[in-house]
């Protein structure tokens, strides 16, 4: 629409109005309709770039109504900012008071991507472990902290609580998997030799 309206082609080419009337005139006929499919994209897209860089938290519905109020003007797009507003305030109630919840899966992607990363640097101590340092990667930490951290808890006890929560890593059962595995075939094969 902005292409015909503002008439760009006449500075781009040499084209007839005449022209471009008759090969884009059947667009006029859906002006209407692309304005208020625009503003029901723009109510979408607001309401999860809310959640999505505020999270669900008590209350968020009513700053989510507040910021779609100019945005939805339509009697369509008022209902569909309705049902967004509706579901974000019954998807708010899974937050305890004071709480903030993750409104995007896009933030658990990155933390993953970043626990991989810090796994290929520990790939011998497999990753169950390292789950501990996603607490690390999403707080605010100072130095004092970080001090007061590696002073009142040692590596030792780190390491029994991982083997009493955790359990063994994946590699580590798949080595202690194969190699029962291999006693067997050992077995089996020392008795075809005494027999």
């Amino acid at each position: 629409m902005r292409y015909v309206d503002e008439q760009r082609w006449t500075k781009q080419t040499e084209l007839d109005a005449k022209v471009v009337k008759a090969k884009l005139g059947w667009i006029e006929d859906f002006r209407q309709p692309l304005a208020q499919w625009r503003e029901l994209l723009e109510v979408v897209e607001v309401s999860e770039s809310w959640v999505r860089h505020r999270g669900l938290y008590r209350g968020v519905h009513r700053d989510l109504k507040k910021r779609l109020a100019p945005v939805a003007r339509t009697p369509r797009a008022k209902t569909v900012s309705a049902h967004l507003v509706a579901f974000v305030a019954t998807e708010s109630l899974k937050a305890y008071p004071n709480e903030r919840l993750i409104g995007s899966s896009e933030v658990l992607e990155s933390i993953f991507g970043k626990l991989k990363r810090l796994e290929q640097d520990q790939a011998k101590t497999g990753f169950t472990g390292l789950v501990l340092s996603v607490a690390a990667m999403v707080s605010t930490t100072t130095t004092e902290v970080i001090q007061n951290a590696l002073e009142s808890v040692r590596t030792k006890k780190v390491v029994e609580w991982c083997k009493k929560t955790l359990g063994k890593t994946v590699p580590a059962k798949r080595k202690e998997a194969f190699a029962s595995r291999q006693k067997t075939e050992q077995k089996q094969d020392q008795f075809k030799v005494a027999v």
